[in-house]
């Protein structure tokens, strides 16, 4: 499984990192939108889209939630199969869980616990799972 973790908090990238690159698959790590951005139109044409992508809310040069829709548009475009999307942030709110939502499989609230984490991550790519 290809991956791409997004955060802004060097910590918080790397305990993602450490989490999933033994269990899950090969990680990219982006700390901007930017860097972000760029990692995944690469894939794209390189023809190895990630499969899962994890992304903070708040990034120091774009929102999560303007990063999402930017790589589902860039999935469509290219016609290729969607990465499933996990949000992870700091925020509980209501309203930061209803936006992303919207345009996400799942989502997460700092600090993000190892198990909490590979549950969501086999529920979103279990058979015939479409969302979760």
């Amino acid at each position: 499984m290809r991956i791409l973790l997004i955060d802004d908090e060097p910590v918080a990238l790397t305990k993602l990192e450490l989490m999933l690159k033994k269990n899950v698959g090969d990680c990219d790590t982006a700390a901007s939108g930017i860097a972000a951005t760029e990692q995944f139109v690469t894939a794209i044409s390189e023809n190895r889209p990630y499969d899962l992508v994890t992304i903070d809310i708040d990034l120091p040069d774009v929102t999560g939630l303007d990063l999402l829709k930017r790589f589902s548009a860039l999935e469509a475009k290219n016609r290729i199969t969607p990465s499933k999307k996990i949000m992870v942030t700091a925020h509980s709110k209501v309203d930061y869980v209803v936006k992303a939502r919207s345009h996400c499989d799942a989502y997460l609230v700092k600090p993000i616990r190892k198990a909490a984490l590979l549950e969501k991550i086999s529920s979103l790519f279990s058979a015939g799972n479409t969302n979760a």
